[in-house]
């Protein structure tokens, strides 16, 4: 297993994880903070608060530095949520995690303008959540007001500009290369996302050989411009899926940079 892997676990398995690097996950804060309290620091990557009707006072000033992840279920519903956990920012870099659900767009705005920087945690999008994520990327790209990314766009934008584009499973922590996800019911997968109990693939197999292998690439991946930005992120569970409209995303991502590049050329002219 590469040195660098680690797993992310519901907090009530933390006596089984003692050796391993890991992103720690609660709904309760106060409990993340006190069990926490005597492990080594070095070897927690991370901790996501996954009920935001919680108090997270404890954790306000508890490992300084240690970055949090504020988890959404239901974005329309609970946005509001996110006021009441701003003072995490004081002394932690912290991301909102936002599905892709119909008017996640609002939640993403809100949690921009308190400062968070934010995930879309995107699956296979239908024709209408695409229009909402055009729409997303378009309050990215051009409001002023934005000082946080957004991701994924914001790494995509980034490998466009520098023609060094990473992958979504990347781009997502959801490169199996380097997670181990344990599920609530003390599961251990490869990946949050990419499940296939079928597959014949080694633990330690690196991300290509997923792509290929597990997602099986197919004839429209291989000839897709935005392959290696994407890595076959959207063919994942169904191979049958339709990207003609993440394709449109892309292409106003790599235009953007192309954008961005020419105006920078222009300004140190």
């Amino acid at each position: 297993m590469n040195e660098f892997t680690h797993y992310n676990i519901p907090l009530r398995l933390l006596p089984a994880y003692r050796r391993e690097r890991l992103v720690v996950r609660t709904d309760e804060p106060a409990a993340l903070a006190s069990a926490l309290e005597a492990e080594d620091p070095e070897r927690i990557v991370g901790a996501q608060i996954v009920a935001l009707d919680t108090d997270s006072e404890p954790l306000n000033a508890w490992a300084p530095g240690l970055p949090l992840e504020l988890i959404l279920r239901d974005p329309v519903a609970e946005f509001p949520l996110l006021y009441r956990h701003t003072n995490l920012l004081d002394n932690h870099p912290a991301r909102v995690i936002v599905p892709v659900a119909p008017g996640f767009g609002k939640a993403v705005k809100v949690a921009v303008s308190l400062d968070f920087a934010v995930r879309l945690e995107v699956e296979q999008p239908e024709p209408a959540l695409i229009e909402e994520m055009a729409a997303v990327l378009e309050f990215y790209l051009h409001q002023p007001t934005v000082a946080q990314p957004i991701e994924y766009f914001h790494g995509s934008l980034r490998g466009f500009f520098h023609d060094e584009p990473a992958s979504l499973w990347v781009l997502q922590d959801d490169d199996p290369q380097y997670l181990r996800y344990v599920t609530d019911e003390g599961v251990e997968r490869l990946s949050r996302r990419l499940v296939d109990p079928n597959a014949n693939i080694a633990p330690d197999a690196d991300l290509g050989e997923w792509i290929a292998q597990v997602l099986a690439v197919d004839e429209e991946c291989q000839g897709c411009a935005f392959l290696n930005g994407c890595g076959g992120y959207f063919k994942w569970p169904r191979r049958d899926y339709d990207c003609a409209g993440v394709k449109r995303l892309f292409g106003h991502l790599r235009d953007a940079a192309a954008e961005l590049r020419r105006d920078l050329d222009v300004g140190s002219a």
